[in-house]
């Protein structure tokens, strides 16, 4: 092995001894529309990037054309094409799971729940499954983290795991039981969702959907509308995902995704997928932040600790306009979630000498994914310095320094002369006493596809 690839492994094993991932429980109506499989084959590609701890199967009744059939085996049947990756997959990064673990995770949980269905017809004495109990075993384990619950389907099963714990345990007990949650709706798909909402207030989660209730529009919406949508055709699936490893041929190449007026290309739908982009660690993240935006969304505060929708900017190409959306929150990363998702389809079967990986990105001399603060007066100057970003495939780097106006709390104008070089100087606005600005360092290698890695500054204004 070569040396610079020692360096990398050790690299990476330090880091897993002193790093700790996000524990992951995803519900899914897999087998209905065909999006879940689209999620699910991005999520096993990622699955190094967390400790998943349940694959939770179930099925709504909400249409004619979507059975409220539970579809466990087509995850299990995935896991088994990921099998087939898993020693290459390990070559480019040595924390994916093995797949005899993750067959012990898939559980089946509730079918028949729905929108128009009364919870009680799913929900409380004798409608225990599968997964609600394996979801009470995950949050009962001794690990002082939180759980990330990620509901691509129906509420159903952690609703009927939230009801268990209020009739079978103390008050106290329920609190502690709550307080390890942070739940990330994708909507509300069945009549639970309301349910949880409005029993446990004190539950962190974030209901990602569009405050006037328009489902179109929701920030999950933007995986697949609104930007530069040419990486989400079927010629750029098939080109870089499907059949491109035995794992990404189970990705279909259609979703239902209100036609072509939503989805000019009719192919790439994933609208589950953000719920777990945002826990995922890579320097934009901050979980406890859900106001900073990521590639999962950016969500504001309704009460506290349960957040919705916020809005971004975009600049419109068809109307020549501004235009304010959910959307924007998702889509103006999709460049580079795609890129990062084809890089990994191909460390499926490519060698690393072959593949592309992540630039490490270092801003004033500081690593890591958390993000560098910086404390000045109004009307300083700020020096930051990502010079000594580095690349462990020998590729040109390309920087950028990406203000993000929404995320800070200054509202007022401000522009960074070359803000395409590694190096950058300025002044904190003479306005901007008592606010933060966010600025994103953006450092994009030219490897095929291209890679990009993030640190996120805030510069606090006194």
């Amino acid at each position: 092995m070569k040396l610079s690839f020692f360096i990398l492994f050790l690299f990476l094993s330090i880091g897993t001894l002193t790093a700790q991932k996000p524990r992951l429980i995803v519900t899914t109506d897999i087998g209905q529309d065909p999006d879940d499989e689209q999620s699910l084959v991005r999520l096993l590609h990622y699955s190094n990037e967390f400790d998943l701890e349940g694959l939770i199967a179930n099925a709504d009744a909400n249409y004619d054309k979507e059975a409220a059939i539970l579809k466990a085996e087509i995850i299990h049947k995935m896991i088994d094409s990921y099998a087939a990756i898993e020693k290459n997959l390990l070559l480019h990064a040595t924390e994916y799971p093995k797949s005899t673990y993750l067959h012990t995770i898939v559980k089946e949980g509730t079918f028949g729940n729905g929108h128009h269905v009364p919870m009680e017809d799913f929900i409380g004495k004798n409608h225990d499954t599968e997964g609600s109990d394996w979801i009470i075993k995950m949050v009962d384990k001794k690990d002082p983290r939180p759980v990330n619950v990620a509901i691509w389907g129906g509420a159903c099963d952690l609703a009927q795991a939230l009801w268990k714990i209020q009739h079978s345990r103390n008050k106290n007990e329920v609190e502690q039981f709550v307080e390890k949650l942070r739940v990330f709706f994708i909507g509300k798909q069945d009549s639970s969702n309301q349910w949880i909402i409005d029993t446990f207030p004190n539950i962190w989660l974030i209901l990602a959907l569009d405050r006037n209730g328009n489902k179109w529009e929701s920030g999950y919406r933007g995986m697949f509308w609104g930007g530069d949508m040419r990486n989400t055709s079927k010629e750029w699936l098939h080109e870089n995902i499907i059949s491109q490893n035995a794992l990404a041929s189970h990705y279909p190449d259609h979703a239902y995704t209100g036609g072509e007026g939503k989805n000019p290309h009719m192919a790439m739908k994933e609208g589950d997928s953000p719920s777990f982009l945002y826990f995922l660690e890579n320097g934009l993240n901050q979980p406890d932040h859900p106001e900073w935006g990521n590639w999962g969304g950016r969500y504001l505060a309704e009460r506290d600790q349960f957040y919705r929708d916020a809005n971004d900017d975009y600049f419109d190409e068809q109307t020549g306009k501004i235009i304010n959306s959910p959307r924007a929150t998702v889509f103006r990363w999709r460049i580079d979630f795609q890129n990062d998702f084809a890089a990994r389809v191909q460390w499926g079967t490519k060698k690393y000498s072959e593949a592309n990986h992540h630039p490490v990105i270092i801003v004033n001399g500081e690593n890591g994914k958390s993000p560098l603060r910086i404390k000045v007066e109004s009307g300083d100057r700020i020096l930051l310095d990502a010079s000594k970003s580095s690349d462990f495939d020998k590729d040109n780097l390309g920087f950028e320094w990406l203000v993000y106006k929404e995320a800070g709390t200054y509202m007022g104008t401000m522009k960074i002369k070359k803000p395409d070089k590694p190096k950058l100087s300025f002044k904190s606005p003479k306005d901007a006493k008592g606010t933060n600005i966010h600025l994103i360092c953006r450092v994009t290698d030219n490897g095929i596809p291209a890679l990009t890695s993030y640190k996120r500054v805030i510069i606090q204004i006194e």
